[in-house]
């Protein structure tokens, strides 16, 4: 069974390898802190809510939280021109944004429906990069994980390594307080380490994982450790 143990009030920044694993990777965080109670905010910028949705189903996690300790902000939707206000599926539970304003925004109004720190979740900043300058995604995650942190709680953000400019990357992993990196091996395994985690010591080993079915009790896929 997955498990974390990131501390509150930080912002961690996934890189991975197209095709790893990013967004199952999410997912099982996203699980494992339902699991535990705690109240999880996901901002989806790369799939339609019915596609989110239907990928947490299949990981076990509940459609009887969306709206009480599951929330999903669709900025997607907006960048593809879609204005509907409702799919199919999402019992109308889903906070549609048009600007990445809309973000904080929504962010801050659940937090003061919660009235506790938050887990926040953005799958990915690669999608803010097709259609903004670079200056602009580093600006948004700049202010916006420094916001969550001072006053909301974690952010979790994932950008895909390797398809972007190096150097704003590299700025990318210097404004963030921790960096989680998952990648194929050369045998194409999937491995991760924690590359830095501010005011924690850590290995940086790489370690194997995968993304396997669960067990007969749990038949929907969890991230597993080696």
């Amino acid at each position: 069974m997955f498990k974390t143990n990131f501390p509150q009030m930080c912002s961690v920044l996934m890189l991975g390898t197209p095709g790893v694993g990013l967004l199952e990777f999410q997912l099982g965080m996203v699980k494992e802190y339902l699991d535990r109670g705690e109240p999880v905010v996901f901002v989806t910028m790369d799939l339609l809510p019915k596609d989110l949705l239907g990928s947490m189903e299949r990981f076990g996690i509940s459609m009887d939280l969306l709206g009480k300790d599951l929330y999903v902000i669709d900025y997607h939707s907006s960048l593809l021109g879609n204005s509907d206000d409702r799919e199919p599926g999402d019992r109308g539970k889903v906070r549609r944004i048009h600007d990445l304003e809309g973000i904080m925004f929504n962010v801050a109004t659940i937090f003061e429906e919660q009235k506790r720190p938050l887990r926040i979740f953005m799958h990915t900043l690669s999608t803010l990069f097709l259609y903004n300058q670079a200056s602009v995604v580093l600006k948004f995650f700049q202010i916006s994980t420094s916001r969550i942190r001072s006053e909301f709680g974690t952010a979790i953000v994932s950008v895909f390594d390797g398809v972007h400019d190096e150097k704003a990357l590299n700025h990318l992993v210097a404004l963030a307080d921790g960096v989680i990196e998952l990648r194929f091996d050369n045998e194409l395994n999937r491995v991760l380490r924690v590359r830095h985690m501010r005011g924690m010591s850590v290995p940086g080993r790489w370690i194997p994982f995968e993304i396997a079915p669960g067990g007969d009790d749990q038949p929907a896929p969890v991230l597993e450790w080696k």
